[in-house]
């Protein structure tokens, strides 16, 4: 599996053998600081929730596959502590590849109070997931410490962390936290961390020598 980071929570996963291929959570055009306009195709578009930059499914041209080689499940939880009363409701999507058992998680714009959301479902779902999209910037999502915890209780292999600013490279909202700080936490707590070079992994090729991946946004502006 290919796993694409195109910019604040948006990726692009793509299974090689059959070219079927999913977006999630595109951007409404200059909705986000740094990050030029999507333009991309895709088999199927899942959105976690309609705020505008999360939910441009007219920037992905959909050209549709017979059968997906993807098992989809979700979790319907909440946007924000308040069980959604000040932003709403979230879908975390799991996907799993059917013929290598691969796990992805998509945790959208997740709000919702950690001990609510890992009942003991929910967590068999989430649970040892291969790759886990983690927000980490706060104020709409989990802090860099709410996403820490959230890590820690579900073990995933690896995380490539979403919905940040990046102070140095000038790109995200303006009152999120950055990457810095929550790599800095990261570190403090013993995670091991790695600076992706490119905006993409294939999962066949790519030897994990850290649990925390940071990568290059393919869509930031120079």
């Amino acid at each position: 599996m290919i796993i694409k980071y195109v910019g604040h929570a948006c990726f692009k996963i793509l299974d090689e053998e059959t070219g079927y291929s999913i977006v999630f959570d595109p951007y409404e055009p200059g909705s986000v600081k740094g990050f030029g306009d999507i333009r991309d195709a895709a088999s199927e578009v899942l959105c976690s929730h309609d705020h505008f930059d999360h939910n441009c499914r007219e920037a992905i041209k959909l050209e549709p596959k017979e059968e997906s080689p993807f098992d989809l499940k979700w979790i319907d939880t909440f946007h924000d502590p308040e069980k959604g009363a000040l932003r709403g409701t979230n879908r975390i999507y799991i996907v799993t590849h059917k013929a290598t058992g691969e796990k992805l998680v998509h945790y959208g714009d997740i709000g919702e109070v950690l001990d609510d959301l890992l009942t003991e479902e929910n967590l068999a779902l989430l649970k040892d997931a291969d790759i886990a999209l983690v927000p980490i910037g706060g104020v709409y999502t989990y802090d860099r410490r709410e996403a820490l915890d959230l890590i820690e209780k579900t073990k995933p292999k690896l995380v490539l962390p979403m919905h940040y600013r990046a102070e140095a490279a000038g790109f995200g909202l303006p009152n999120i936290d950055t990457i810095e700080n929550f790599l800095i936490d990261a570190e403090a707590r013993g995670h091991g961390i790695g600076i992706g070079q490119m905006w993409f992994i294939n999962t066949a090729d790519y030897k994990a020598d850290a649990d925390i991946l940071v990568l290059r946004p393919q869509n930031m502006r120079p």
